[in-house]
């Protein structure tokens, strides 16, 4: 999946940053990989895996309060 030029535009624009053309093609290449990688996951048969909000089971992981 790539992500266009005007893409990064926009983004950038609305995180308020001004990027040189050299950082709008470095970012449009880096932005399309990590779509490209995120992307393999919806290839993946998930249908057997219940939803998580942690990996790891832990209750109250809190510290007592001194």
């Amino acid at each position: 999946m790539a992500i266009t030029r005007d893409e990064v535009l926009h983004v950038a624009r609305l995180a308020r940053l001004d990027l040189s053309e050299d950082e709008v093609t470095r970012f449009q290449g880096q932005l399309s990989a990590i779509l490209d990688a995120v992307s393999k996951i919806s290839e993946l048969d998930l249908s057997d895996v219940p939803p998580t909000a942690h990996p790891l089971e832990i209750d109250n992981a809190w510290g007592e309060d001194d």
